[in-house]
């Protein structure tokens, strides 16, 4: 898949050292501390990519003018019709359109490929620019930090 900026694809061995970087700098965030918490060292790392890679469920956010991994979305299976909508991006990469380019297009992949007929999303409510994101996208609050976007 891709957008305008952006090739959404599997991961792959040669992304370990933007994935390292991407995965270090998601740790050191303020927000990490709501979310599962992946190892920083490089053994570990290299589990999680081999982990990422083999799943149908992540996907690799790979910048098209400089080629880096920036970050990763994933849609992991919830029930038959429904699926968590996940998403990280560097910190580099904030405020400048990217996760909303990514996720609007994951979301149109979920409804006209998938057939499904929800995605559900969960963020820490002190994570202001994400809560703001999925308004945007159209996602309704279902309960504190708990989100829902359902197709007809």
């Amino acid at each position: 898949m891709e957008t305008d900026r952006l090739y959404i694809r599997r991961f792959q061995e040669k992304d370990f050292p933007d994935f390292c970087e991407l995965i270090r700098d998601k740790m050191a965030s303020p927000y990490a501390k709501y979310d599962h918490a992946f190892p920083t060292d490089d053994k570990g790392l290299t589990e999680v990519l081999k982990f990422f890679a083999g799943s149908d469920d992540f996907w690799a956010l790979e910048e098209k003018s400089e080629g880096k991994i920036i970050g990763f979305i994933s849609l992991n299976y919830v029930d038959e019709y429904s699926r968590n909508l996940g998403y990280c991006l560097h910190t580099s990469w904030h405020g400048k359109g990217y996760a909303s380019e990514a996720a609007g297009r994951m979301i149109e992949y979920a409804k006209d490929e998938l057939g499904l007929k929800k995605l559900v999303t969960g963020t820490a409510e002190e994570n202001l620019p994400s809560v703001k994101l999925l308004n945007r996208l159209g996602f309704t609050r279902v309960g504190e930090g708990s989100f829902e976007l359902c197709f007809r």
